[in-house]
């Protein structure tokens, strides 16, 4: 017999706890989740971006602003872009690397943990798409973040 209880995650303890169908009209909860990108030695970390999820406003406009952009640009070319081909391929990397690093930077609201001589620094997205060019797995990790729902929801 097993005397061990185990601690539920926020999806777990939704499922048990079923879902109040009340929160459909409720103002939604500004809900954050930190994203690490520096760590200690012992693998703790020391500094991060905090981003909001995909049912943000953040994330909702910059998410139909990429869209509309796509239909103009592909309304003007009047064909789709040719993949098949060198530069249609490198075209269609580069639109879809674009796209995703807007979303990443659309939903980082703030950050942890940066310094510059030992003083705080105040958030500044330029910096974040500063950083996302240099450590193009900082953007990687906030991607991943923003597509795993748990960490977004809020009991």
């Amino acid at each position: 017999m097993n005397t061990t209880q185990a601690t539920l995650n926020t999806a777990q303890t939704l499922a048990v706890a079923g879902f109040d169908i009340a929160n459909l009209s409720a103002p939604a909860a500004r809900v954050t989740f930190d994203v690490p990108v520096i760590f200690d030695a012992d693998g703790e970390p020391v500094a991060g971006i905090r981003i909001v999820g995909k049912n943000s406003d953040e994330y909702r406009k910059e998410s139909h602003a990429v869209r509309a952009e796509g239909y103009k640009k592909s309304a003007k070319r009047k064909t789709a872009i040719d993949a098949s081909t060198d530069e249609g391929a490198d075209q269609l990397v580069y639109v879809i690397d674009d796209n995703q690093k807007r979303l990443a930077l659309a939903v980082a609201v703030d950050w942890y943990g940066f310094t510059s001589n030992g003083a705080a620094v105040a958030f500044d997205k330029a910096l974040i798409a500063t950083a996302f060019d240099k450590y193009p797995t900082w953007q990687d990790r906030v991607t991943a973040a923003l597509e795993n729902d748990a960490n977004f929801l809020k009991v």
